[in-house]
């Protein structure tokens, strides 16, 4: 006669060996997933800030239909300490003029346009922040602000200031505001220069009819990635390469390497400061490393073209061979030379100029 069963059933654990295989699968699926994840993060803040550039450039268009050109690039502003407003170089830039077109009223409505920007009656507005400026890619911009302390302005003032990942398209070659080819900028920004302070330079405001080369041609805006100027990293070294966080990018500033760019490099040229600084000096204004146009996306960045559009270009987009041209600095106040020995311009230095003749295959970017 068999013997009856336990009533109760008697349960056998997981043996280590089986746990290590569980531990083992469930490490071998997040390994998998996080990638997919992490890139799925990435495509949703690529988005955004495609959604920015087009915003940015709506209300480029928007400005110039109310004013029939586009916004200046940078200034000559009025010295308040001035007997009386006496002229200096810099003023507010193109991201504060279009305040008004981008739903920033507020902000549009506090500006002294009288005086200029880094002046004790505008801190201000060099202190708000605006979301549509940041790309979500690009590290700690998102509420990043410096408080502002004495020796700030132009008057000694404290300027509190927050910052913009994009910028103004200023072309291949750059001048400063004083020099006489100032208005052979081939860009959509530059600073527009003033015979009265003495520069014989002059650019004057970009219109829609001067972009000859069609603004589907044309970049207008591109990514200018704070955290890639401020805090990058040598790779090789891991030693902090990079300038101060809070001296680059200011949203109100016109001035070069701030909220505007050059193409003399492809984007992302450069992984640190350090090499970029290598290479001679190509610009009158800014190194070559602010100078230079880039995101935190892999592989290109973000630009927005004169018709509207916004590409993504990546960072082997054919360019020119920057090493045969020679270049002398005249500096901020001087003459500056450019000898191109003969070479053209690459895709992505044709996509910068309004008015070059250079024609642009669909699928070369």
């Amino acid at each position: 006669m068999r013997e009856p069963q336990s009533a109760v059933a008697k349960h056998r654990g997981f043996t280590l060996i089986e746990l290590l295989v569980v531990i083992a699968i469930i490490a071998v699926l997040i390994s998998l997933l996080l990638p997919a994840v992490q890139s799925a993060r990435e495509a949703a803040r690529r988005a955004q800030c495609v959604n920015n550039l087009k915003q940015l450039v709506l209300a480029a268009h928007n400005y110039e239909s109310a004013n029939q050109t586009f916004p200046m690039g940078d200034s000559v502003g009025r010295d308040i300490q001035g007997p009386p407003f006496g002229l200096i170089r810099q003023n507010f830039g193109h991201f504060v003029a279009l305040t008004q077109f981008y739903e920033q009223g507020a902000i549009f409505n506090a500006l002294n346009s009288s005086v200029m920007i880094y002046e004790a009656p505008n801190s201000t507005v060099s202190g708000i922040g605006v979301s549509i400026l940041w790309c979500p890619s690009d590290g700690i911009i998102n509420g990043l602000r410096w408080p502002g302390q004495q020796e700030d302005g132009w008057d000694c003032s404290p300027i509190p200031m927050t910052y913009s990942s994009y910028a103004g398209n200023l072309g291949p070659l750059v001048y400063c505001w004083k020099d006489p080819s100032l208005g052979t900028m081939q860009g959509m920004f530059a600073h527009n220069g003033s015979t009265a302070v003495g520069g014989p330079g002059s650019f004057p405001p970009v219109r829609i009819s001067s972009i000859t080369d069609g603004t589907s041609n044309t970049i207008i805006y591109g990514e200018h990635a704070h955290a890639r100027i401020s805090q990058t990293k040598d790779p090789i070294t891991g030693v902090d390469s990079s300038g101060d966080i809070f001296g680059v990018n200011w949203w109100t500033s016109g001035d070069y390497g701030d909220t505007t760019f050059s193409s003399m490099f492809p984007p992302n040229f450069f992984s640190t400061s350090n090499q970029a600084d290598a290479l001679p000096q190509m610009q009158c204004r800014q190194d070559n490393w602010a100078m230079d146009s880039g995101s935190m996306h892999p592989g290109g960045a973000n630009f927005a073209l004169a018709d509207g559009s916004v590409r993504f270009i990546k960072n082997s987009i054919q360019s020119w061979n920057w090493q045969k041209i020679a270049f002398t600095n005249g500096g901020t106040g001087g003459v500056s030379t450019y000898n191109l020995n003969g070479i053209t311009f690459g895709v992505f230095q044709a996509l910068s100029t309004r008015n070059g003749g250079e024609v642009i295959s669909a699928d070369s970017y």
